[in-house]
């Protein structure tokens, strides 16, 4: 199942895996295989988000964590993985609190199960990054982002999440108006997504979007949209019409009309 649900991500085929995955779960939940049944929310719960449906990815990874507790797997790896899955869908949800808490929990069971420089370390401070940069905290975003990107460092053949977390800065000191410190990032980080591996990488339209907002920044109105234009050509070929979508269409309709009223 899994294998063919890769396959239907790879091609973009979004409503074909959550048929699959629908069905999955009836066959899983019929016959009591519970683990089945975990791996399965886990994986709904990602698709919900990325298609828009945060509220709903927020309710399945709930419970997902009531299966973590029937099965007596709390404190361990599985238990971490599900917290911080359910922590991002209640972030992109606006359930802040919530989602810190949960990112809180699970950067514990990481600390405990010695697994403080791992990818799931990292990621969780990118996450809690998010947050911080979603309450204008921008100081201690930037504190989090830089540990991630340490932890990263740290593990060999990680240059996707290196990338990640350089995208994740960038955006941080431009916020913060460090522009010489962002586009450093930017540049580098794209090095990466223009390569063959970096290129099919489901982050390369977020850095699209990136860019586009860094040149949007300096007024260069024409690169904006360019790099806009491409972030959303490669948005819907991995995921399809999604929220990102919406949201950079927006950017380019924006940038335009700025760009008429300065000429």
């Amino acid at each position: 199942m899994l294998n063919e649900l890769d396959s239907f991500y790879e091609q973009g085929k979004l409503k074909n895996a959550e048929a699959l995955l629908d069905a999955s779960l009836s066959d899983a939940v019929e016959s009591k295989n519970y683990s089945a049944v975990l791996t399965i929310y886990n994986e709904l719960e990602g698709l919900y988000r990325t298609t828009g449906r945060a509220d709903k990815a927020a309710d399945i990874s709930d419970k997902a964590l009531e299966l973590i507790v029937q099965m007596g797997l709390g404190n361990t790896t599985h238990h971490a993985t599900t917290l911080q899955n359910g922590a991002t869908a209640n972030r992109v949800a606006g359930n802040f609190e919530k989602a810190l808490d949960m990112y809180c929990q699970a950067a514990e069971i990481y600390k405990n199960l010695g697994q403080q420089t791992s990818y799931q370390m990292a990621s969780l401070y990118n996450n809690i990054s998010h947050i911080y940069q979603g309450q204008k905290q921008y100081e201690k975003a930037l504190g989090y982002l830089n540990k991630a990107l340490d932890t990263v460092s740290q593990i060999p053949d990680s240059e996707a999440e290196i990338a990640t977390s350089k995208i994740g800065l960038a955006l941080c000191l431009m916020s913060m108006k460090r522009s010489d410190e962002a586009e450093k990032y930017l540049q580098e980080a794209l090095e990466y997504y223009e390569s063959p591996v970096g290129s099919t990488d489901g982050h390369y339209g977020s850095a699209l979007s990136a860019m586009g907002e860094f040149m949007w920044r300096k007024k260069e109105y024409d690169t904006a949209v360019a790099y806009y234009e491409k972030a959303l050509s490669v948005t819907l070929n991995r995921f399809g019409e999604n929220y990102s979508c919406k949201i950079i269409r927006n950017n380019i309709e924006r940038i335009l009309k700025q760009k008429e009223e300065n000429f």
